[in-house]
C-alpha cells in the first residue's frame, strides 16, 4: 500500500458509522459506512448491505442524514 492508500484508508476510517455518499463506476450509494478492507468498501442501506470493490470507487463523501 503507498501512502496515498493509506491516507485514503484512515479517512475511510475517520467515516464509520456515518451517512455517505460513494461514487462507484459513475453510479452514487448512499448508505452507512460499516466498515472497510483495503479491497471492499461495506455500506448498511436502509433496505441491504452492500460491497463494493474499491476499484471503481471514485467518491466518498460525507453526506446529512435523510
Amino acid at each position: 500500500m503507498d501512502y496515498d492508500e493509506v491516507m485514503f484508508m484512515d479517512e475511510l476510517e475517520s467515516l464509520r458509522g456515518q451517512q455517505v455518499e460513494v461514487i462507484y463506476n459513475a453510479l452514487s450509494y448512499r448508505g452507512e459506512l460499516a466498515g472497510t478492507s483495503e479491497d471492499e468498501i461495506y455500506l448498511k442501506t436502509s433496505t441491504d448491505w452492500i460491497t463494493l470493490p474499491m476499484e471503481g470507487i471514485t467518491t466518498v463523501r460525507k453526506v446529512e442524514s435523510p
